[in-house]
């Protein structure tokens, strides 16, 4: 009798279990087939981190529904384009990065921010503006080069100027700091930069070029000439002083419109009238194939495949036509402000952005 009572009991037991399993079983593949996609917080996401969120990359969604482009996952800022002012002495009519304000941020708060962003990847920093120069007589981008470039220890260090304020004096003190300084020169036709607006009272903007090549040639920096294509010099023949002057790099924009910037009730500039066709631009470009450093760059190039932080150090995206901050990398962190920056990283590989940008490989003749 004991026995049997003890087979009853043990069948009971194992009864229980086994119910007690197979209910487990069923809710968790009920859970699995009816429960919603993960989603990715932008909160947690560390953009540099590809590998950890493989994943989520081939099959997550935003809150929306839409698919979370991989380029916000795994983006990092090799090559940033500060702007950390707007204030200029020239008044180019196509410019599209106006004074809008007259901020500059303190200059350790500066140097901070280009921490955060050279441990997130930065490679080459490119400071422009407005005009960089005008700033401290160029002691402060000056005081910047020298960050980046000991402290950092960037491999690419850059300005884009207008050539006007630069000084032989900041050759002696910063240029050893200094990899690449690009002049913006639109035209070799006098007449034709004071339609633009490139020029100052009576300088001499020419003059001014050719005055900062020769002491980039003495002080060991790169070269390079930046050009807008517009109305004013679509037709222009610009191969035999580019030639003379050789760069390591002419870079050939097509003239851009920006909503807020150069186009619109509240923008400073209205650039409508300089802005070319896509076959205008085609045209200048096939006059001057024969100048081997020419590098082109349409609208379509352009628009989206830079990393521009402004004078807050925002990213500004631009992918609307208009330039949409995000927050201050100063208080989110550099990985949650590229996400609102509309950064194309396909398009700035396609587009050459990543080159020989450091004056110790590019292996120029003095």
């Amino acid at each position: 009798m004991e026995l049997f009572l003890a087979v009853i009991a043990a069948s009971c037991v194992f009864v229980v279990v086994f119910i007690l399993l197979a209910t487990f079983v069923v809710q968790r593949r009920v859970a699995r087939k009816y429960a919603p996609k993960r989603k990715i917080s932008t909160d947690n996401i560390s953009v540099g981190e590809s590998d950890h969120h493989k994943e989520e990359q081939d099959g997550e969604t935003k809150s929306g529904g839409e698919m979370m482009p991989q380029s916000e996952l795994n983006v990092k800022p090799l090559s940033v384009n500060y702007h950390f002012t707007r204030q200029c002495n020239y008044n180019c009519g196509f410019c599209f990065h106006t004074a809008k304000t007259s901020f500059v941020l303190p200059l350790e708060q500066a140097k901070r921010g280009l921490q955060l962003l050279k441990e997130k990847g930065m490679e080459k920093i490119n400071f422009s503006g407005g005009e960089p120069f005008i700033v401290k007589r160029g002691d402060f981008v000056g005081e910047l080069c020298r960050f980046c470039k000991i402290d950092l220890a960037l491999p690419s260090v850059t300005i884009v100027s207008n050539g006007s304020l630069v000084t032989e004096k900041w050759f002696e003190k910063y240029g050893k700091y200094l990899d690449i300084l690009a002049i913006s020169c639109d035209s070799f036709n006098p007449d034709v930069n004071e339609k633009i607006g490139r020029q100052q009272g009576n300088k001499n903007h020419l003059q001014s070029l050719r005055q900062v090549r020769e002491w980039c040639y003495q002080y060991k920096i790169a070269f390079k000439i930046n050009t807008v294509v517009n109305t004013y010099n679509h037709e222009e023949d610009m191969t035999e002083p580019i030639q003379e002057l050789n760069p390591c790099r002419w870079k050939v924009f097509q003239c851009l419109l920006i909503g807020g910037e150069n186009a619109g009730s509240e923008a400073l500039r209205h650039a409508e009238s300089f802005v070319v066709s896509d076959d205008d631009f085609k045209n200048f470009l096939t006059r001057h194939s024969p100048v081997a450093c020419l590098v082109p760059e349409s609208n379509d190039f352009m628009r989206n495949s830079y990393l521009i932080l402004d004078e807050y150090m925002r990213f500004l995206d631009c992918t609307k036509g208009n330039k949409d901050p995000s927050k201050s990398i100063l208080d989110v962190g550099v990985d949650n402000a590229l996400l609102f920056s509309g950064f194309d990283e396909k398009m700035f590989f396609k587009r050459g952005g990543k080159y020989v940008w450091s004056k110790a490989d590019l292996r120029l003749e003095w």
